[in-house]
């Protein structure tokens, strides 16, 4: 099972993302029209939210007030980064001191394996 997203990002890496449309549509529409909506749709899902584009971009863009914006090919994974001590020692420590020069945590997500 594959949910909706990773399956219109995968069209999208094969250069078939307009194979996304709705089949019920009998491919009456704009395929450039289309092509528009679902490449937005992958903008507005992409896991890192800081590259989601603002409402106000994305009207622009529907509205053909703004060029649209590139999609990558593959879908982008989720990262995470704090300034979080990392190691045992540093989270049971007795001290409230934090040392900046200590090593931090990252976490990534990569969305292409399963669970």
């Amino acid at each position: 099972m594959m949910n909706l997203v990773d399956w219109v990002w995968g069209l999208h890496s094969e250069g078939r993302v307009i194979d996304a449309a709705d089949k019920r549509l009998n491919g009456e529409f704009i395929e450039e029209e289309m092509r528009k909506l679902l490449l937005l749709g992958l903008c507005c899902a992409n896991p890192d939210s800081a590259e989601r584009p603002s409402m106000r971009k994305v009207l622009q863009i529907l509205n053909n007030e703004a060029a649209p914006i590139s999609v990558a090919k593959v879908k982008p994974s989720l990262t995470f980064s704090s300034d979080l001590p990392c190691t045992i020692d540093d989270i049971v420590s007795d001290t409230e001191e934090f040392n900046t020069s200590q090593s931090m945590c990252e976490i990534k997500i990569d969305s292409s394996s399963s669970c």
